[in-house]
């Protein structure tokens, strides 16, 4: 959008939403009874978000709501509220020896009003497990949902204002007016997940007000069949992950490299594979794309490529049929772009050398999927190969794990969450010292005599 009213009337509510956080950081059993009524206002209102993000997708499986936005969401606060106390114990730590008989000290505090920009394909997981870690670090939080996703965003509101304190949270819903302008607050964090093109433009904004910043971004991520790989499992695995959510998945494989000797057999196990996955890809089980523009995006994406259709039959808009593209040109969109859709573009390999190359050549990738016979194999290309994440052997899995962290590098992101990871990444370290009367580190005040010099002297050693 243009300036002018609009944006200043987005101004205007943001900085009203604000400046209403303005309560001192809640102390642990407070932050336990707000991470409690959160979950229990998301349980109650658990077959409200299946029906709203439904038709927000006009189509989305049930199960899959369920299990990665709902279920996810609960086990996220469960896992949190088993470990914030140990999270949040101050560290006693070691002083040098010229500090003597001083005691110190590490306490994780929180960071202080923050902001969280969350996406459209998973509205309710990408703002609220980022809104679970901001509580258990004791911030105050400004949430700002996906405009693509209204009734989603309308929701997660509702849910907001019952279950925590209007000083402690809000959700402020609008378009990208509004998420320009709380960029532009002086927030003392801001977490966006989104787009790679629209994370720098936050960035850009943020560091203007000098604002740390997480950013979950998307990318590229390769999957690599090892030579002698089982094909049906492998095919299995990509499938699953790539059409979970109909492909739109940051985290989803985006192109497969394959040996150059196994790519017929490739492609017809990713046939059957698909087709005992989605046997009607015109049922509930097979997500519809979100946003009307993807539709012409992918069908733009298949244009002159040597499509390959991986259905027995192909569902009609707004869903849209999986396609593997074999040997796209390298320079081509498939193999520039992230495609968050079901489109696998399949490229061909002479060594494990050459694909390894082909990956790292790219810009850092959010995940890595290798799948082989030889662990070992697959761990060799794992530690070879640049990635926010690695997967062995299946795709997408290892981001529900709330122990792993969750992040990228470059392109792919700036930080990382889940877990404790979420926590540290809300918090800061705060040092703290007392200090002993009779501790040798106070001999370097002045007036500066022959002391000072026998402690320069040591120090130069």
């Amino acid at each position: 959008m243009d300036g002018g009213s609009s944006d200043l009337g987005a101004v205007g509510l943001v900085r009203a939403a604000f400046d209403s956080l303005v309560a001192a950081a809640p102390d642990l059993p407070a932050r336990r009874a707000h991470l409690l009524s959160l979950r229990a206002a998301v349980l109650q209102a658990a077959d409200d978000f299946a029906r709203a993000i439904d038709a927000d997708f006009v189509g989305r499986p049930r199960p899959e709501t369920m299990l990665a936005e709902v279920g996810l969401v609960l086990s996220s606060i469960d896992w949190t509220l088993r470990r914030l106390t140990r999270w949040t114990r101050p560290r006693r730590v070691r002083l040098p020896a010229e500090y003597l008989g001083a005691s110190g000290r590490v306490e994780r505090v929180p960071l202080g009003r923050v902001g969280i920009i969350a996406p459209w394909n998973y509205p309710l997981q990408l703002a609220f497990v980022p809104l679970v870690a901001a509580l258990a670090g004791g911030n105050r939080v400004l949430l700002k949902p996906s405009e693509a996703t209204p009734r989603t965003a309308s929701l997660l509101a509702q849910v907001v204002e019952r279950a925590l304190p209007p000083d402690l949270a809000r959700v402020v819903e609008g378009g990208p007016e509004i998420a320009r302008a709380l960029t532009e607050l002086p927030l003392d964090g801001l977490f966006f997940t989104g787009s790679t093109a629209t994370g720098r433009k936050v960035a850009e904004a943020a560091a203007r007000n000098l604002i740390p910043v997480t950013l979950e971004l998307g990318g590229k991520s390769p999957a690599i069949v090892m030579p002698d790989a089982d094909l049906m499992d492998a095919a299995k695995a990509v499938m699953a992950g790539k059409l979970f959510n109909a492909g739109q998945t940051c985290v989803a494989p985006d192109y497969l490299l394959v040996p150059r000797d196994r790519m017929g057999d490739t492609l017809d196990a990713l046939r059957s594979a698909t087709q005992r996955l989605y046997p009607d890809p015109q049922g509930p089980d097979y997500a519809a794309i979100a946003r009307p523009q993807d539709l012409g995006r992918l069908e733009g994406l298949l244009e002159g490529a040597r499509g390959v259709p991986l259905m027995e039959r192909m569902p009609a808009p707004p869903k849209f049929g999986a396609w593997a593209v074999v040997d796209p040109d390298p320079d081509s969109p498939l193999l520039r772009e992230e495609i968050f859709g079901p489109i696998l573009p399949i490229v061909p390999y002479d060594d494990l050398l050459q694909a390894e190359a082909f990956a790292n050549a790219r810009p850092v990738p959010l995940a890595l999927y290798v799948l082989g016979r030889s662990r070992a194999a697959c761990e060799g290309v794992v530690a070879r190969v640049r990635s926010g994440g690695a997967l062995v052997n299946d795709c997408l899995l290892h981001t529900a794990a709330h122990s792993l962290p969750f992040g990228g590098a470059g392109e792919s992101g700036m930080g990382s969450y889940h877990g404790e990871e979420g926590f540290l990444a809300f918090t800061r370290p705060r040092s703290i010292m007392v200090a002993s009367r009779w501790m040798p580190a106070r001999l370097g005040r002045p007036p500066y005599g022959s002391s000072v010099d026998r402690i320069i002297r040591f120090l130069l050693r």
